[in-house]
């Protein structure tokens, strides 16, 4: 069994989520699988290789930020939905990540939740008692 990666956050006009690891990376990640799962429900997996995916911030928060808002674009300008994040690194304000990337099928998959863009209402990243954790909120 899978253990929980994230949980959602009611909010009368948008809709969030917090996240939780060990590492940056590993919030990073959960906080992208969250996104997807949130964004689509998609049918069939294509196992085709990972793009790579570089993304820079000024600090952690925008660089979350920023690395969320990429996937945002990927499937609003090129249909392009992920499958699956590694997330390799987090250095010097950028995020290098592996992404495994499928155009959206619209006819097998579904649009679960139309996300305008992540905000930096109340968003939080940050460690506290050695787990780093995430809150981030959606405008939909």
């Amino acid at each position: 069994m899978t253990p929980e990666l994230y949980r959602i956050i009611e909010h009368t006009a948008d809709t969030g989520f917090e996240v939780w690891g060990t590492t940056k990376e590993e919030v990073f990640g959960a906080a992208a699988k969250a996104f997807f799962s949130i964004m689509w429900q998609i049918k069939a997996k294509e196992q085709r290789g990972p793009e790579k995916i570089e993304v820079s911030g000024g600090d952690l928060e925008e660089l979350l930020v920023n690395f969320l808002e990429e996937f945002l674009y990927l499937y609003d300008a090129k249909g392009l939905v992920c499958t699956g994040i590694e997330v390799e690194s987090i250095k010097e304000n950028k995020v290098h990540a592996r992404a495994w990337l499928q155009k959206f099928n619209e006819t097998a998959d579904l649009e679960l939740l139309g996300v305008k863009a992540v905000t930096y209402h109340q968003l939080f990243i940050g460690q506290r008692n050695n787990t780093w954790t995430a809150r981030i909120f959606l405008d939909i």
